[in-house]
């Protein structure tokens, strides 16, 4: 029996937005900025999601992750109209807000990026809690952002549910012993739809 929750967090790509092929037009500008050819999509395909660090690594990029980071902030504006923003995401914040429950956002981006997406999609009234992997040592799949979330919010791990729907954010919320909810992905507790998830709700 899973526990009743007294704060939901959520990954923010892939959950609350699409935003894989805006961050692939932005990768390719990278790749052509810090190694001199752009990221192909068989580049990129498989790493969506994985952290400025792990981009800076995998892609061979000749820049710091500060660097970097700086330019995603800067770029990813350019690319924003090819964003979709998830039309059951408010709605379904809203009802968890009536129903007393702490939201935060946990994402592998850092604060002024996800902050600017989640202004460009108008959730980000929604959310007590931002936890960005500039906020910590390692991003997910580490627990350590679900970690500082929780702590930020009051809450223990083990009231705590975190919604995602890639094996970052699995392996993340079970490092850190927090009930994971599956977006489309095998989870405690699994979803085909993010609306879904008041009706599963203890």
């Amino acid at each position: 029996m899973v526990a009743q929750p007294r704060a939901v967090l959520f990954d923010l790509d892939g959950v609350l937005v699409k935003s894989e092929e805006t961050w692939f037009r932005v990768l390719e500008e990278a790749g052509r900025r810090f190694r001199g050819r752009p990221v192909s999509r068989e580049e990129f395909a498989p790493t969506f999601g994985q952290g400025t660090a792990a981009d800076v690594r995998v892609f061979a990029l000749g820049c710091a992750v500060p660097e970097l980071d700086a330019f995603y902030l800067q770029h990813f504006a350019r690319h924003a109209e090819t964003m979709w923003v998830n039309p059951e995401a408010a709605p379904l914040l809203a009802a968890l807000e009536a129903r007393g429950l702490k939201l935060a956002l946990v994402t592998n981006s850092v604060t002024r990026l996800a902050e600017e997406i989640l202004n460009l999609a108008r959730l980000r009234g929604f959310f007590q809690v931002v936890a960005c992997a500039d906020q910590v040592a390692h991003a997910k799949p580490a627990p350590d952002l679900v970690l500082h979330a929780c702590r930020e919010l009051g809450v223990p791990p083990a009231e705590a549910w975190m919604v995602g729907d890639s094996r970052y954010d699995r392996g993340a919320a079970e490092a850190a012993r927090v009930t994971f909810v599956g977006l489309c992905l095998d989870g405690e507790v699994r979803i085909d739809r993010l609306g879904d998830l008041a009706a599963r709700l203890p």
